[in-house]
């Protein structure tokens, strides 16, 4: 393509995606280019605009909404299920929260569009940026954009493979298939299922480049640093089950910034104890996300699992902080990092602590699992009322890192990429059960139900493997 027609691309792609692909082009979307204030891309800073697109693209409306709605960390009572709104799209999340076999009903898939919009932005900054010949003083700006477009490619790349693939195993990776890599932003490529080591490949690839260009430290927490990309990296590794580079990413990223709020200092009656500004003023946050408000998930109807609340020793901080009773009785999931009553669904330093002890422990490195989850825990309890996890044996060091993560990032959608994960142990296997009506609805441990299925569109259109339900 040449650089004088990417206003055409941009066009026929976004048209050729609807039309073909089925992805929910809103009219905020169609103009993304006049909200910027672009006339015709071909600047760094135009790019950039792309990127910036935040509030209406990039870092609100996370693709996993099935992942925040499927997991184990609530419940809602049969009558609120049955009389949920399924107008706007919500019919499959509805259908998700039993996951049943048919999802959509008819409805275009959200999660798939979300994540290949991003992907499209991605592809069409890299393209662009390809054919600029940054000067001197233009490099760093150069860098950063085109490190941020390989970190928000990788990230939704990584959603769809939780969302859509099998769960990484190494003696099958090379024949399960994964998804569709759209590597740029050519309209008339239409590439077929990828397998899932190639797709894992990519995102290793996208952030190792990302974390070459971009700078350390994020100066906004909603463009990508770094700091991001080397988190992510380990998360995806974690996923491969190669904790010995994920415990290097991870390193890494902790000798950058180790920061964690003392939650003794936070104010838990106020309605929300942590400050909506995309986690700006949040020294945790790495790289701000966050999801829709699903309806299902409203703090009127939901009721926070007891096997969840129950994780949480007296003294800490986190269960007075995260959760609230509400005037139904019901126990709601209040925020945490998104500031109000949504889901944060990115990245923070925490978990950076969590990765970097789980891996330790996992490497058989257990006085620096220790000591990780002593640093944690001394900002999370009331002084004086931190656990004695000296006093917990190496066989059991692990299991309690585990629910750690449980408490630590409840409700921002990791629990469900960790049960993908831990599902392939036998000794660390998890069955959910949902009951609505007096029926219980059952996910087995590795049973085809983890892998959703593409949206049927999408299928129609393009002739994909249909994913096994």
């Amino acid at each position: 393509m040449k650089g004088n027609i990417m206003e055409k691309v941009l066009c026929l792609y976004i048209l050729l995606l609807c039309g073909g692909m089925c992805m929910s082009c809103g009219e905020d979307f169609l103009n993304v280019k006049s909200d910027m204030s672009i006339a015709a891309p071909g600047k760094i800073s135009d790019y950039q605009a792309l990127l910036d697109n935040t509030t209406a693209l990039m870092n609100i409306t996370a693709a996993n909404s099935f992942a925040l709605i499927a997991g184990e960390e609530y419940r809602v009572e049969t009558t609120v299920w049955q009389n949920l709104p399924v107008t706007n799209n919500r019919k499959q999340h509805r259908n998700a929260y039993l996951w049943l076999d048919e999802i959509y009903e008819g409805e275009p898939g959200q999660d798939w569009n979300l994540a290949y919009q991003r992907i499209l932005h991605a592809n069409i900054v890299l393209d662009g940026l390809s054919r600029l010949k940054p000067s001197v003083k233009d490099q760093a700006a150069w860098n950063h954009t085109q490190g941020s477009a390989l970190f928000f490619r990788a990230w939704s790349y990584h959603i769809l493979a939780q969302t859509f693939c099998r769960p990484y195993r190494r003696e099958d990776a090379a024949r399960d298939p994964g998804v569709p890599l759209r590597r740029d932003s050519d309209p008339t490529a239409s590439p077929g299922r990828s397998t899932v080591k190639e797709l894992y490949d990519f995102i290793v690839d996208d952030l190792t480049r990302a974390a070459g260009l971009l700078e350390g430290l994020p100066q906004y927490k909603m463009r990508p640093s770094k700091l991001a990309a080397l988190g992510l990296l380990a998360r995806v590794y974690m996923q491969m089950d190669d904790y010995g580079s994920a415990f290097a990413a991870i390193g890494e990223a902790l000798d950058l910034d180790d920061s964690l709020i003392d939650y003794n200092g936070l104010d838990g009656s106020k309605s929300y104890a942590f400050t909506y500004d995309y986690g700006q003023s949040n020294p945790e946050v790495v790289f701000y996300e966050e999801a829709h408000n699903h309806t299902i998930m409203n703090s009127t109807r939901l009721n926070v699992n007891t096997d969840l609340l129950d994780l949480y020793a007296p003294g800490d901080l986190r269960r007075d902080i995260f959760y609230r009773t509400g005037s139904g009785g019901n126990i709601y999931f209040r925020g945490g990092y998104h500031g109000r009553g949504g889901n944060f669904t990115g990245l923070t330093l925490s978990e950076y602590v969590l990765v970097h002890a789980e891996c330790a422990a996992r490497l058989e490195r257990w006085e620096v699992a220790r000591s990780d989850l002593r640093y944690l825990a001394v900002h999370r309890f009331e002084e004086g009322t931190s656990p004695d996890t000296d006093g917990i044996e190496n066989r059991d060091l692990l299991a309690y890192i585990l629910e750690e993560r449980r408490r630590e990032m409840a409700f921002r959608g990791v629990r469900w990429e960790d049960l993908r994960r831990l599902n392939k142990d036998a000794l660390t296997a998890h069955t959910l059960i949902r009951t609505v009506d007096g029926k219980d609805y059952v996910l087995l441990p590795n049973s085809p139900k983890y892998v959703w299925p593409i949206p049927p569109e999408v299928i129609g259109f393009n002739g994909y493997q249909q994913n096994e339900r």
